[in-house]
């Protein structure tokens, strides 16, 4: 498969560009089109990973397993290294880490001894439509870090969500729809 057809990563320039002028992106893009694997490797070639941590948060623990697995194939790497993922009873990562996949609830967990996540640099909160007690938790808290620090950044990603009321409840941040086919979604 190559990566770089994916719609997702097509929109790569549009979607670095919104990201550079705004600490908040919300994208929408059909399932199967790259938002969950390509954003967070588009983040780590574009640099973000220089400046801290890039994560994603999965709501569900087999999510964060299987797209921590992709992205690693995707890089040629192992865990732990520059792609880990962690969640509740399993931490694969280390100090070289630099694009973390986790639960909602493990970034919670996070945010309790860390509130202004420091060592990242981005958080991606995947599959925001769920509207989770979990994810609305860090919405909320993400929205204060970003008043505390005006280097973070934030990209909220699904494919069927309400993006208007995601895009007031953060200031009118930009939303990047990218329309296209329904791509087939094949288990490698």
């Amino acid at each position: 498969m190559k990566y770089t057809s994916l719609p997702v990563y097509q929109q790569k320039e549009r979607i670095l560009d919104n990201l550079s002028s705004n600490q908040v992106v919300v994208v929408q893009s059909p399932t199967g089109s790259g938002k969950t694997t390509q954003l967070p490797v588009i983040l780590h070639e574009a640099g973000y990973s220089d400046r801290g941590i890039i994560a994603v948060t999965q709501p569900r623990r087999i999510a964060a397993l299987s797209v921590s697995e992709f992205i690693a194939k995707q890089l040629k790497t192992g865990y732990p290294g520059l792609v880990g993922y962690k969640m509740r009873f399993e931490d694969k990562t280390d100090n070289t880490t630099r694009i973390k996949i986790m639960t909602d609830g493990i970034l919670l967990q996070e945010m309790k001894l860390d509130p202004w996540l420091s060592r990242y640099s981005v958080v991606m909160v995947d599959e925001a439509h769920e509207r989770s007690l979990n994810i609305d938790f860090v919405l909320g808290l993400l929205k204060r870090v970003l008043q505390a620090r005006t280097d973070f950044k934030v990209i909220i990603s699904s494919a069927t969500m309400n993006t208007e009321v995601f895009s007031a409840y953060f200031d009118g941040c930009p939303i990047v729809t990218i329309d296209t086919i329904t791509y087939p979604v094949t288990v490698v």
